[in-house]
């Protein structure tokens, strides 16, 4: 019996602590359309057994809702009334701190990972602004790069080796920072004034 409790104890955390990764690409080739696309979810603990969220948020401001997951196909749709994007260049936040970008033909493009699963302390000041945004890192680790995408998923900024960048130039809006370090990546919402 006490063998049966830590099983049920350990199956319980490894649940608990499963965290949703991003689909590997979305199905193209008539499988999908953008107001509906189909997601490939990857391999193991995050597969249809995942609990995927009932409604995600597109390019920043559309909203698609949960349809169905079966066989590795993860399926929402765009609300009504919505204008989808016009091909499969999208970023989408599934909440979390999770969030995906797609280019045009559905291939994925590395934004996100959880920073916390990096355990790298992490801090952007002033967030939002309409200038300069200073990134600050443990004193073991370095900035290798700083790259600004839209929420559609295009770069648009980059500075190499430098702790702050200037964003004075862009429009205003929300935008993803990434930020590649020597310790690993990191990625946050950023706002410009």
């Amino acid at each position: 019996m006490k063998k049966l409790t830590i099983i049920a104890i350990l199956v319980f955390c490894g649940f608990a602590n499963a965290q949703i990764t991003c689909p590997t690409d979305i199905k193209t080739s008539g499988q999908s359309t953008p107001p509906s696309p189909i997601f490939t979810v990857p391999n193991g603990q995050n597969g249809c057994n995942e609990s995927w969220p009932t409604s995600i948020t597109v390019n920043g401001s559309l909203t698609y809702n949960y349809v169905s997951c079966s066989g590795g196909n993860l399926k929402y749709e765009i609300e009504t009334g919505q204008t989808p994007p016009a091909d499969y260049e999208m970023t989408i936040d599934f909440g979390g701190g999770v969030v995906c970008s797609y280019n045009s033909t559905g291939g994925a493009n590395t934004l996100s990972l959880k920073n916390e699963e990096l355990k790298l302390d992490f801090k952007i000041a002033p967030n939002p602004t309409s200038g300069v945004l200073n990134v600050e890192l443990d004193h073991l680790n370095e900035i290798n790069s700083l790259d600004v995408y839209s929420v559609s998923g295009r770069k648009v900024y980059t500075v190499k080796e430098n702790n702050e960048i200037n964003i004075s130039h862009l429009s205003s809006g929300v935008y993803i920072l990434r930020a590649d370090t020597k310790k690993g990546v990191l990625n946050t919402k950023i706002i410009k004034k």
